[in-house]
């Protein structure tokens, strides 16, 4: 059976080598603060988890079931849902900063998805950007009459473009809070992953008299797109440069300082680097690398310009993985299930690689659908467990070893694979950028509704 269900028997070989239960085991000794293990232990929640994600379509309450009936796990359904709420937010965070380091070593190095310009070679750069999880159901007592939307938890994730994996988490259980709160929780955890120097990269709410100094530290730069609120003030002994970029277009670089005068030591010499885009907003990118000609103002704008491939995370943990089906209502539960769609979607990640890697044409991994692979996946994990139980499947799998038995393993498994449908299909008619419309109605977050009120009953 596994011969003939190749994508289940690679999923399986590198699950079973990041997350064994001796990983999740020592994961949550260290991390699990006052949760304890009774009946269900860590290793069976995730093990159900995953189950739900890439074989119940994120229903959360089938794959509990099903893990009941087939005496996986000896506790009732309730508890599942219980302890789902009560894990720690660095348990969540730590699941994803333990797993991806296992995980790097096993990508295919003739199949990365992304370059950077040869001026910037030797940084490693990291994309910051944050993610609401949203469409929480409204089950608990405070929740059921509350109009609006309702917010979960809050992910502040670190992505590698060069591997295209997401290293880094740190999360808030207000789904409302702003995301420079976790960033001092998110910098040195990425630090301890990814070999520096690195050059972060990050939206225009990063634009400020602080965070840029955070992102320098420890031998770092950065390229943060500027934002109007934080003011520039061009140093008047150094002139502008205007020139084009690869396609033509104007880049106009100025340097100058971010924050007024009075602000003293506060203020950041800094380069601005402006596309201008004539019918359009121009895009400003600030950096502390003031060399022009050592670092062209394309090549940091291209640069920044790979911050879009974290909106391609995020839309996949949500609409492929199922994140907009959360399995628990809290703000904990909330968390971990994103920080678990994270992992899988490293390991759908190295697994559209290996495809890819063995392709005879050049192919890159983001032309490979990730949605078309996944189901694939899910239909022969289906097929597998319909036919076998768990400690047949156990049995069947070969014993986990080092990086290089896994990594041949899956090479050998994925190289020959390859089906038309797992193509993209190229957008012949593109249609023109248009701002999304506006919507109407409120929104809170769990976390703000759960806290106790007041005696007079004011916030």
């Amino acid at each position: 059976m596994l011969h003939r269900l190749p994508l289940a028997e690679a999923f399986y070989t590198v699950w079973g080598y990041l997350a064994s239960d001796a990983v999740l085991a020592d994961l949550f000794d260290r991390y699990r603060g006052r949760c304890y293990e009774d009946q269900l232990t860590f290793a069976e929640l995730v093990r159900v988890l995953a189950d739900a994600l890439t074989r119940y379509r994120g229903h959360g309450r089938g794959a509990i079931l099903d893990a009941v009936q087939r005496n996986q796990i000896s506790c009732q359904v309730r508890a599942v849902y219980g302890k789902l709420a009560r894990l720690p937010l660095p348990l969540a965070e730590a699941l994803l900063t333990t797993l991806t380091p296992r995980l790097r070593p096993l990508l295919p190095a003739d199949a990365r998805p992304a370059a950077v310009p040869a001026s910037l070679s030797g940084l490693s750069v990291v994309v910051v950007d944050g993610k609401k999880i949203k469409r929480v159901a409204k089950r608990l007592l405070p929740t059921r009459n509350q109009p609006g939307k309702l917010y979960g938890g809050k992910l502040l994730v670190a992505y590698l473009p060069a591997e295209g994996v997401a290293v880094g988490l740190a999360a808030d259980v207000d789904g409302e809070a702003n995301d420079i709160r976790s960033i001092p929780a998110l910098l040195p955890t990425v630090r301890e992953v990814v070999t520096g120097p690195r050059r972060w990269v990050a939206d225009r709410q990063f634009c400020d008299l602080i965070q840029p100094r955070r992102f320098a530290a420890d031998g770092d730069h950065f390229a943060v797109r500027y934002g109007h609120n934080t003011g520039f003030h061009p140093d008047p002994t150094r002139a502008p440069v205007t020139g084009t970029d690869d396609d033509g277009r104007a880049v106009r670089q100025e340097w100058g300082w971010l924050g007024a005068e009075g602000q003293g030591e506060r203020r950041l010499y800094v380069r601005r680097v402006t596309l201008i885009r004539p019918g359009d907003e121009d895009v400003g990118v600030i950096t502390d690398r003031l060399d022009d000609r050592r670092h062209p103002g394309a090549d940091l704008l291209a640069v920044y310009l790979t911050r879009w491939q974290i909106e391609n995370v995020f839309q996949q943990i949500t609409e492929v993985l199922h994140l907009q089906r959360l399995i628990g209502c809290r703000p904990p539960a909330t968390v971990f299930q994103g920080a678990l769609c994270l992992v899988l979607f490293n390991v759908l990640q190295l697994v559209r690689a290996y495809i890819t890697a063995g392709r005879p044409e050049p192919t890159p991994v983001e032309d490979v659908s990730a949605e078309q692979a996944l189901a694939d996946m899910t239909r022969e994990l289906i097929g597998l467990h319909e036919v076998l139980t768990l400690d047949e499947v156990t049995a069947a799998l070969p014993v986990p070893g080092g990086d290089e038995r896994v990594r041949g393993r899956v090479r050998e498994l994925l190289s020959t694979q390859w089906s038309p449908k797992w193509a993209k299909v190229p957008n012949q008619k593109p249609r023109p950028e248009k701002p999304p419309p506006r919507k109407s109605g409120g929104h809170t977050s769990i976390h703000k509704l759960l806290q106790p009120k007041p005696p007079n009953g004011r916030t």
